[in-house]
This record gives C-alpha cells, structure tokens and sequence, in this order.
C-alpha cells in the first residue's frame, strides 16, 4: 500500500475533492454551485488532507473560535469537519488527521480545541473527552403567555444596523455560561446573520437604558419551521438577556404565537432554566449529543481560564498525553485570586490521562466522578475534593453546532 502523506491541499481540484468528500459523508450538495461556495469559504490555512498517491483518503479543518469558561475567553480550535473517503475508512486515518493538527493549534495559540463526535471512540484516542451538551429542548408555545414581567419592557423588531450591538449583547451573555463560543465575525457573517440569512429568520431587540446606541439588554434570534398538517414550529436559535423581567418580555413575544404555532423548540443548554418559572414540567428533550474537548497546551489552556475566587488549592498531577508530549509529566496546579497556573514539578499524586483532564477542565465531570470511572488513578480524598472544587459549575454547552 502507498504510504499516506499528510500535508495541506494545494490545487483547486484538491480542495474540491475534499468538498466532494464531505458532501458524501453528511449528504450535503454534489454540484459544482457547492463546490465553488466552498472554495470562497474554506480556511485553506486551517485544513489538512492525507493523501494516499494522488487521492485524497481523508481531510480535517479547524475553525477560529474562543470557548467561555470561568468568565474569560479561552482561544479555541473547533474540528468541523473531519471525514474520510468511503474506501479510505476504517484505516485509522481519521486518527491520523486529527492529530495532525495538535502542532499547528499550539502554534497559533490555540490552547484547548473541540469537536461535535460521529463517533466517540476515534476522538477519545486522540485525547478528546466528553465535555458538555449541546441539546433541543421542546414545550407548548401556550404555556409562555403565563409568564408576566414585572415592569414594561418594550420591544421592536431588530434592523440591519442593530448587529453590532446584538453581537455585544450575545457576548456578555455567553461570558456567564461555560462552553458557550466566543464568536468570531467569520462565524456570524457566514453562519448566522449576514445580510442574506438576516431575511430569513426573526430577531426581536430590547433596548438599553440608553436607548439603542447604548447598547442593547436583550435579543431573541428565531426562525419558523412549518409543521404538520398546519401551522409552524419556532426553534429558538438563542435568547440573551442578563434581566429578568426582559428574558420575560422575550419569551412572552414567543408565546402569543401559540394560536399558530404549537411547539417552542429551544437549542442549548442541557437543562433549560425556563423550567423555574414554567407552571408544569411539559418541556421535553427531543434531541442532544454530548461535545468533546481537549487540552491542546495544558498550563496555556489553565493560564487562560477563569476560576472562582473563593477557592484556593495547589494540586500536584501527573498528566499521560501520548500524542502531546508538551503536556505529559508533573504539574502542579495552583488556584487563588480567580486565577490559576500549571507549574513544571511536583509528586505527581494525582495521575490522570489528558482525556480526563479536559473533563475535569471544563466542568463536565468532576474528580470524583472521574476516578471512579478509572479514569483518574491516583489522588486522596482531599487531592480529589479540591480538584472538584476548582473546577465546579453547571454543566457546561453551547448554543451552535458547528
């Protein structure tokens, strides 16, 4: 067999090919309108392709994001997509290529990196782990016109103009909620609100105190999907508000189309807050995937996270990456001031692979958890207790899939 090559592609035809590729394996559109919109938007800087003589076997990309945890925007890498060939599967190259791209991450400074998995198992061996739920929460549209806020909060319809603040508004609000993306503007031009997508959906705006050039203190971005036999769904993309009575104000918009509109469905967090205020418990999960995380360069990836300020710790680890060599070895992990920092040294009493380290970073399964799972193998009682202090929240997701 010819010895695969990982390299970038080089030639139009090349990055078509991995198009096609993609298309097959996630039934997307095989014509050449596809392939040419493809060629516009590729991060040809962030793709790499195995090559097996002159086919292409298999190819990944890697997408600019930032990643909220602890309050501060950690530089993220998100693998979307990685695919192979069908006659190329099964020979380990989807392995192959995403490691393949660890140097390059740590190189841009992309400190931890993330993915949606197909397939659990492939990712794990390259040091990923479950990290958190991106889930579709559904309830009765009716059930939102007994929501009442407290105080008079107008709305209006949002324009054009009003992006930029809406963007600003997205991210103080993601900033409280672990796992949320920090969005880039390639992200929002392509994927959610350019001029031609902005026709397409609904978004309704609360202003700020200071009126729309001050900023905004809520949004609600939703679109229609028609139902059957009449009649439509809205699926809730995200609502932001940092206020109770405006959350309340946006949700009650989406109540009074109940007469029209049967179902809410809303994508996010594992469990939805509503469910505090709603008077019955109608709300169902109709559709979630748990996504996986790794910790590309451990003590960059602690450096840049936040942690409450009410803990304290120094833990000593001993960290097993066998495709990161960077990361492997003794640490010791210190917390204090809401900061944190991964020092070279220590008696390795607590020993755990990457995998369970990017668990444990990003809040999802805690120390204790992790150990009687296997996948911690050594600590005390006391190691494992500030471990899971340090990393303590509510269970991290996202908003988008990509």
């Amino acid at each position: 067999m010819t010895t695969p090559v990982v390299r970038a592609p080089e030639t139009d035809d090349e990055w078509r090919a991995c198009n096609r590729i993609g298309a097959r394996a996630f039934n997307g559109a095989l014509t050449t309108e596809a392939d040419e919109q493809w060629l516009k938007e590729a991060h040809r800087d962030r793709c790499l392709a195995v090559f097996v003589g002159d086919d292409v076997a298999a190819w990944a990309q890697v997408r600019p994001f930032g990643q909220f945890f602890g309050g501060r925007s950690v530089t993220m890498g998100g693998y979307s997509p990685v695919v192979a060939t069908a006659e190329y599967r099964g020979r380990g190259f989807g392995s192959l290529i995403t490691a393949a791209h660890f140097p390059h991450l740590r190189e841009r400074g992309e400190v931890i990196a993330g993915l949606y998995p197909a397939q659990t198992q492939l990712y794990r061996g390259t040091g990923f782990e479950i990290a958190g739920v991106f889930a579709h929460h559904e309830f009765p549209t009716r059930s939102l016109h007994k929501l009442r806020p407290s105080g008079n909060v107008p709305l209006r319809a949002a324009t054009i103009d009003d992006i930029p603040a809406i963007k600003d508004c997205y991210r103080r609000f993601a900033t409280r909620h672990d796992g949320w993306l920090d969005r880039p503007d390639v992200w929002w031009d392509r994927r959610l609100i350019d001029v031609e997508k902005f026709a397409q959906q609904f978004l309704y705006v609360v202003d700020g105190e200071e009126g729309g050039a001050g900023g905004l203190a809520g949004y609600v971005r939703y679109s229609q999907r028609r139902a059957r036999p009449f009649g439509y769904t809205l699926e809730v993309h995200e609502l932001c508000a940092e206020e109770p009575d405006v959350a309340l104000a946006l949700w009650r918009l989406l109540g009074t189309s109940s007469t029209q509109a049967e179902l809410v469905r809303v994508a996010g967090s594992a469990e939805q807050p509503l469910l505090l205020l709603l008077v019955d418990q109608d709300l169902k999960t109709r559709a979630e995937i748990r996504w996986m995380l790794r910790l590309v360069d451990a003590a960059g990836a602690i450096a840049a996270r936040g942690f409450s300020r009410a803990v304290r710790a120094s833990i000593d680890l001993d960290v097993v990456d066998k495709h990161c060599d960077w990361n492997n070895g003794r640490w010791r992990l210190v917390v204090e001031e809401g900061q944190g920092r991964l020092e070279r040294g220590g008696s390795g009493d607590v020993s755990l692979s990457v995998n369970a380290f990017s668990s444990l970073y990003s809040g999802y399964a805690s120390a204790s958890t992790l150990r009687e799972n296997g996948l911690i193998t050594s600590g005390d009682h006391s190691d494992l207790a500030d471990l899971s202090a340090v990393f303590a929240g509510p269970t991290p997701s996202i908003a988008d899939f990509y």
